[in-house]
């Protein structure tokens, strides 16, 4: 059983270890780095690493700066929250896709159109009813402004709960879970897209936070708490976005690996999950299905297997307006089905399995590979422009802003500093590493398989992808250590 479980262990490291080298290699062939567009104010980072490298090798500012990490770190969170708040200020511009359908909805403009939307997209009923109750709360007026306040709270709410997992995990990681909060926070611009990327952040922020309860406190009580949130959250998370519930899958694959022996404890505890997870979902479904502002036509809502077949379409695998189109013109759900079904058995026909096999490599760059999280490659992404009322914020975010390329290259260095680590961090194999390496694996998954082709996607994956940063950091900078010894040597 031992040995089982080990190979098990084992191969989870190894297949976590062959995605994050795809994403690698996709990350330095990005089209991000490419200097020519970027602005001479690029060339103050290597000024700057070389500043920090001469403080560090010859002088004690460095060790000061040590000692003092875990207050600068709080300072330099707060400072960019400030950051935030004053660039929803300047920017808060109107948000195309989806947001726009919520916005028409919530205005009562063009209602009737909004209400076809919803019944090809059921999925995003929740999400635009907490928006609704929130914007005709505190009034209409300021409208994107009010929605991005709200995103800011969210977001950094998910980061806080984020450090707080890491402090009851490992106190002595704290400070380098707020310093890789924060320079994460900073590069970010996704709070002024209130959509569901980033509203379900705190949620699975949250699960994980239980999930990481369950594992490191063995109190009876402790446990039955955490898996009564663990189960409302699931549900939550599942009417938001439901691919986000992907580390609930995983703890409960590790637990079944992990399992020792039935008792009438661990009975109890799985009933109380179960009985969470059955009472939130028929309490939150009847909220959604009992809803009567927007009506939904059952038989129009598209089918999953669309996604598949979208999936798979194209070079990337992501959304496809020609096939939207098309698909939304047939009657019901059972001829959008059938008919992607056979598109789906065309395109297998088509490429064949090598073909395929390779158009999944290619697309788990596509996927994960950009460090702005696909900033802007959505039609219609922002509806506004930065030379109206121009600021620095507009010029390095907006589609037509000068400082783009500067954004986008700066964000795609973090993004690959990021990946350094996680590439290195197969040495560290904990039922916590690999629970979050599981869930990882299943959001890649799932992004293969389903549309993506743009790294917007792997928002919802990010509190795993951080949590995991943050606890094999010190393993992975020690290899890499290790390495520069030996090549110099």
């Amino acid at each position: 059983m031992k040995s089982i479980k080990g190979f098990l262990n084992s191969s989870i490291v190894i297949i976590f270890t062959f995605f994050i080298f795809l994403t690698f290699v996709g990350s330095i062939r990005s089209t991000n780095l490419i200097i020519a567009g970027t602005s001479a104010r690029i060339f103050i980072i290597p000024i700057l690493l070389f500043v920090a490298w001469i403080l560090y090798k010859y002088t004690s500012f460095w060790s000061l700066l040590s000692r003092y990490s875990l207050v600068l770190g709080v300072g330099s969170f707060f400072l960019v929250v400030v950051i935030q708040l004053y660039m929803i200020f300047q920017t808060h511009p109107p948000i195309g896709f989806d947001l726009w359908h919520f916005y028409n909805a919530i205005d009562l403009r063009n209602f009737k159109a909004e209400s076809s939307y919803f019944s090809l997209y059921p999925n995003n009923l929740l999400l635009f009813l907490i928006q609704k109750k929130f914007i005709t709360s505190i009034g209409l007026s300021h409208y994107w402004l009010k929605l991005d306040l709200l995103n800011i709270v969210l977001v950094d709410l998910s980061a806080l709960i984020g450090i707080f997992t890491i402090y009851i995990y490992n106190k002595t990681e704290l400070t380098k879970a707020i310093w890789l909060y924060t320079i994460w926070l900073l590069f970010f611009p996704m709070i002024v897209v209130p959509y569901s990327d980033t509203f379900v952040l705190p949620l699975v922020s949250a699960i994980l936070f239980f999930i990481v309860a369950v594992i490191k406190y063995k109190d009876v009580k402790i446990r039955f708490v955490s898996l009564l949130f663990l189960g409302i959250l699931t549900i939550l998370t599942y009417f938001m976005k439901p691919s986000a519930i992907i580390p609930v899958i995983a703890i409960a694959i590790m637990s079944l690996l992990n399992f020792k022996k039935v008792n009438i404890k661990n009975i109890l505890i799985f009933l109380v999950f179960l009985i969470s997870l059955s009472g939130s979902y028929v309490i939150i479904n009847h909220q959604i299905t009992g809803q009567n502002y927007i009506k939904i036509n059952k038989t129009q809502h598209i089918p999953i297997v669309h996604f598949i077949d979208i999936g798979m379409s194209g070079i990337k695998g992501g959304y496809n307006q020609q096939s939207f189109n098309y698909i939304s013109s047939l009657k019901n759900a059972k001829q959008r089905k059938n008919y992607s079904i056979k598109d789906i058995k065309r395109t297998l026909t088509n490429r064949g399995p090598l073909g395929y096999l390779k158009f999944l490599i290619t697309k788990q760059g596509y996927n994960t590979a950009d460090g702005t999280f696909g900033w802007l490659q959505e039609g219609n992404f922002i509806k506004a422009s930065s030379k109206k009322e121009p600021n620095v914020f507009k010029d390095y975010l907006y589609p037509d802003g000068k400082h783009l390329p500067d954004f986008k290259f700066i964000a795609q260095l973090v993004w690959i500093f990021y990946l350094v680590i996680l590439l290195f961090s197969f040495r560290q194999k904990g039922v916590l590493e690999n629970t979050l390496r599981l869930g990882i694996i299943g959001g890649f998954i799932f992004l293969l398989f389903f549309e993506g082709g743009r790294s917007r996607y792997m928002i919802q994956f990010l509190p795993m992808i951080l949590i995991m940063i943050i606890i094999t950091f010190n393993t992975s900078i020690s290899k890499i250590k290790n390495m520069i010894g030996t090549f110099k040597n």
